[in-house]
């Protein structure tokens, strides 16, 4: 079958898991669909509506993490709170300068270092506690030198119901 997509030209066998490396999808990220969706037409057409928009929704969760950062009520301030700490703070001096090139890690603050995020991969598969479709994006600052990752989830509506780190 081929994905309803307008960014790349994919092709994808029903029923197979689709699990592609930026060098085999042209994509510059990860792309992963659970094997249940794509045995699923109108799942699929979904998966490349949203692919379409993966960079959209990448600026949206950076900015509902920033939100999350600046309200100590938001059930995700927490966490995002410390994903930013230990990345400034508690990694060492030498991997952050890695991290944050050409910043004064003095100054940095965790809302500025939200910027230095990436989309590093786009998923879908089937919510286990709703069963529904949703979309993952994991976000990093660079995966060559951690492997934490800001993980953000979509539902069909391209709203955040959760936010959470992950290495």
């Amino acid at each position: 079958m081929k994905l309803n997509c307008k960014r790349i030209d994919f092709r994808y066998q029903p029923g197979e898991e689709i699990f592609n490396f930026p060098e085999e999808s042209g994509l510059p990220f990860l792309f992963d669909v659970e094997e249940d969706l794509t045995a699923d037409p109108v799942a699929m057409d979904v998966v490349g509506e949203m692919l379409d928009e993966a960079e959209k929704l990448a600026e949206k969760a950076k900015a509902a993490i920033k939100a999350a950062l600046a309200d100590e009520n938001s059930p995700y301030h927490n966490v995002v709170t410390f994903f930013m700490k230990f990345h400034r703070d508690d990694i060492g001096p030498d991997i952050a300068a890695e991290l944050f090139p050409e910043t004064d890690l003095t100054k940095l603050t965790f809302a500025e270092m939200v910027d230095f995020l990436r989309l590093k991969r786009f998923g879908s598969l089937i919510d286990s506690e709703t069963e529904q479709q949703v979309f993952i994006l994991d976000l990093s600052f660079n995966p060559e030198i951690t492997d934490e990752l800001m993980v953000i989830y979509f539902d069909l509506n391209r709203e955040i119901f959760c936010i959470t780190h992950e290495s």
